[in-house]
């Protein structure tokens, strides 16, 4: 996709279209974040030419810049032919619902990370997308010795417990034991029998993936990346997960080391080819940065990208890292 000029508005807005990557904070749902960065493409194509008034202007003043609102001498007559095309009459040019956005297997409200956003007519490329059913890798932080209402760290405290005889040791086989038994169901949820032929085709191909997008979640790697009792992180790759899941599955992981452990923050890492580096801030937000970010996403949409494979690979904990928002920060 070619990078237009920032000239004419119109023709900027024809190429919002594409698959753009941003990184949600934690704490701001996905339907305001959508709305915030619907705001801000408005905002940013209303301060450039919009009227051929404004066009004729920006020609006599090739100084003018996105980010320079327009200031029209409404004295000259030249301007003054035709003042039912004038801003002032018509008022700003695009407002937030112009935008069409849709994402793709969003995150709860207090979890963060990468998130997939179709923009304009484009919008398909988020079946192509599900239908490929990437891995999607996550950071899940617990804390040992207290238990929630609803498995959150936002709900009531109804318990605390004693956390001191939990070790390294103890946790890695707990989480051992949860992914042995989610690989055992890999074939079931294929849809093959695992002692066909199709089975041994299907796992000498690669990842053995759920035939569709409504199985229960499949957790192909469940690794503890950091330990420092009562904080501990797991670091999870998966298909067909829900941030829930990710609740209840800490609160489990607490009552069979014999205490009680509750969710205090989910990050996802990548989703398929996509990671943090290539996410917006919410900083980055603007009308410039999101149009490279599909550029940039378009070459990703590529027949030989969506059909790659994606393994199984240590992401890394990043926790040396985790005060840098433009990596992993937490929103």
């Amino acid at each position: 996709m070619k990078m237009p000029q920032f000239t004419w508005a119109p023709a900027v807005y024809r190429q919002l279209n594409g698959l753009l990557c941003v990184y949600k904070p934690a704490g701001l749902p996905v339907m305001e974040m959508l709305e915030r960065i619907k705001f801000s493409l408005a905002r940013d194509l209303n301060e450039l030419p919009c009227y051929k008034v404004e066009s004729q202007m920006r020609k006599k003043d090739p100084a003018a810049d996105l980010g320079m609102p327009m200031v029209l001498d409404t004295s000259s007559p030249a301007l003054t032919e035709d003042m039912l095309e004038h801003r002032l009459v018509l008022g700003q040019r695009y407002i937030p619902s112009d935008f069409n956005l849709k994402h793709i297997h969003g995150l709860r409200r207090h979890s963060s990370g990468v998130l997939l956003v179709g923009v304009g007519k484009y919008r398909d490329s988020l079946d192509l997308l599900a239908m490929s059913r990437y891995l999607r890798v996550y950071h899940v932080k617990g804390r040992f010795g207290w238990a929630t209402n609803n498995f959150s760290p936002k709900g009531k405290i109804i318990e605390r417990t004693s956390y001191r005889h939990v070790t390294p040791i103890k946790l890695d086989k707990v989480v051992a034991s949860i992914q042995s038994s989610h690989l055992r169901n890999t074939f079931h949820y294929a849809g093959v029998d695992p002692h066909s032929q199709a089975a041994y085709r299907l796992a000498s191909e690669g990842l053995v993936r759920p035939v569709d997008g409504h199985t229960p979640p499949m957790l192909y790697s469940v690794k503890c990346v950091h330990f420092q009792l009562p904080d501990f992180t797991l670091e999870i790759h998966s298909i067909n997960e829900q941030c829930d899941y990710f609740q209840h599955m800490v609160h489990d992981i607490g009552l069979q080391l014999k205490s009680t452990a509750v969710c205090t923050g989910v990050r996802r890492l990548r989703y398929g080819h996509f990671t943090v580096d290539h996410a917006l801030l919410r900083q980055q937000w603007t009308l410039r940065d999101i149009l490279d970010n599909l550029q940039h996403s378009a070459g990703m949409l590529s027949p030989h990208l969506l059909a790659a494979e994606d393994t199984v690979q240590k992401v890394g904990s990043g926790l040396e890292s985790e005060n840098h928002e433009g990596k992993l920060i937490e929103g």
